[in-house]
């Protein structure tokens, strides 16, 4: 492979893992749609490329969640949003794979104070996802504060605040 096909190639991966998340904003998405979402792709014959498999992004899904203020606990009107999840994981597509549920903030407040809320919140997520019948060992925790905006321009914007599921690596 010359090296400006090399170059071409890593561009495609690029560009496929920004455009590999699926943000549902403020709305509650249906079952399928998280099931989609969250779906590994098919795995597919072809020449890896060196470096590449790095670049290309885990299926994930990125929901608005709202918290009572300055607290883990979700809000009941976003217990749906949960609720669609967990019978998404639940699904015969999902139920083989592990995730990560990621508590992010916006920049409002100390660094360090977002990063165990966005931990703590995420954990709250994790916790209730486990009730809903989801087993302890598909689902890890993880807070990344105000460290990956949604809304960089605005970075106090509600959307920032919001619950990623991830496919574990």
């Amino acid at each position: 492979m010359t090296p400006c096909r090399l170059l071409l190639a890593t561009l495609v991966a690029l560009a496929s893992a920004q455009a590999a998340a699926t943000d549902f904003g403020g709305r509650t998405p249906d079952v399928d749609e998280l099931v989609e979402a969250l779906q590994p792709p098919e795995r597919t014959r072809g020449i890896a490329i060196v470096g590449a498999s790095s670049a290309v992004a885990r299926p994930s899904a990125s929901m608005q969640v709202g918290f009572e203020f300055d607290s883990s606990k979700v809000m009941e009107r976003d217990l749906p949003k949960i609720e669609r999840l967990a019978a998404a994981l639940r699904s015969t597509n999902l139920s083989a794979y592990r995730y990560q549920v990621i508590g992010h903030t916006d920049a409002t407040g100390a660094l360090a104070y977002n990063m165990r809320l966005s931990q703590q919140r995420a954990a709250s997520v994790v916790q209730l996802l486990q009730q809903m019948g989801i087993a302890p060992h598909r689902l890890h925790a993880a807070g990344r504060g105000p460290k990956e905006l949604l809304n960089p321009q605005q970075p106090d914007a509600a959307e920032n605040r919001r619950v990623e599921v991830r496919l574990s690596p």
